[in-house]
Parts: C-alpha cells; sequence; structure tokens
C-alpha cells in the first residue's frame, strides 16, 4: 500500500494584532488604530472608504473587504466580552478548547502562573507565526509535530526545531 503523507494544519481567521501593524500603517484614512491599553487593533468603519490598502498590506490575510457595506473588516478580537472578564468567541467555540486568551509579559518579567508566558518564555514552544516579517504578531501557536519541516520553517521561523523537540517531551 502506497504511504500517505498529508498533514493538515488548521490556522484561525482571527487578526494577530501585530505590535507594528502592517494594516494601520498602510490605510490612507487612519481608519485602523491600536488600542493604547491592550494593543487591540480595531477599524473603525465609519473613516473607511473601502480603499483595501489594508487588505493587501496584511500579510497574514486577516482583514476582509465587504462589498455590500464598501468597508473593510477584521477581527476585533471580541473587545467588548475582553472588557468584562470573558473570552473572545472564537475561544468559546473552540472545539478543542485549544486557545488561550492573556497578556504575555516581557521575557524579563515573566511569570510562572500565566500560561501565555509558561508556552512562550518557559517552554519554548509557542512561537509567532511569520516573525521574520517583523510585525511582531501578538498570536502565538504551538507548531505541528508531523506537518512539513520545511513548510514550518517559512511559518514559524528557525526556531521551530527546537520547539517541536520540546514540545515532543512534554507530551
Amino acid at each position: 500500500l502506497p504511504e500517505h503523507k498529508t498533514w493538515f494544519f488548521y490556522l484561525a481567521r482571527i487578526c494577530n494584532h501585530c505590535t507594528y501593524a502592517a494594516c494601520l500603517s498602510s490605510c490612507p484614512r487612519a481608519s485602523i488604530y491600536k488600542r493604547p491599553e491592550d494593543g487591540i487593533v480595531l477599524l473603525d468603519q465609519s473613516r473607511c472608504r473601502g480603499y483595501q490598502e489594508c487588505v493587501k498590506a496584511c500579510p497574514y490575510k486577516k482583514v476582509f473587504y465587504n462589498a455590500l457595506t464598501g468597508t473593510s473588516e477584521k477581527c476585533i478580537a471580541c473587545f467588548p466580552k475582553f472588557e468584562v472578564g470573558l473570552q473572545p468567541q472564537c475561544f468559546v467555540n473552540c472545539i478543542g478548547k485549544i486557545r488561550v486568551m492573556g497578556f504575555i509579559s516581557p521575557p524579563w518579567k515573566a511569570r510562572s502562573d500565566n500560561p501565555i508566558d509558561f508556552l512562550v518564555h518557559d517552554k519554548q514552544i509557542a512561537l509567532p507565526y511569520y516573525p521574520q516579517l517583523g510585525l511582531e504578531p501578538n498570536i502565538y501557536y504551538i507548531p505541528p509535530i508531523h506537518a512539513d519541516r520545511e513548510y514550518l520553517h517559512q511559518m514559524f521561523g528557525p526556531l521551530v526545531d527546537g520547539a517541536i523537540e520540546r514540545y515532543k517531551e512534554l507530551a
């Protein structure tokens, strides 16, 4: 029988709420802004005129153009829920319950009781998506063990091999 070498890796269509958001810097109308209190990147649709520069600029393809409204749209991290201590809807509805919402600390202030700090700083198994772009995405992923390594290097950068090995040790 032939050996099947297929793999599947699902990436949610949520915004990475980048530290240096390409969508924000590309908007000629200043419709996109970053909330100073939590870093959530939002789009003010009343200012948007549908030029779609943000759609072109986002390398993660997380901004969409809505032809019915003539404006761009993007994930808002369910910030109204977040403000009252609730998880975003995509986290609540995640079948595998594999998403964790929280704030990451700088490496020198990492807290052992923070699950994000544990995965990113302590165990170093969660990595940002396309770190080589320099946008500093604020969503982290644990790379899949059985996916093609060349592809994973492209997606997660040179730290992916070590992250996978450390993850295997935990399992």
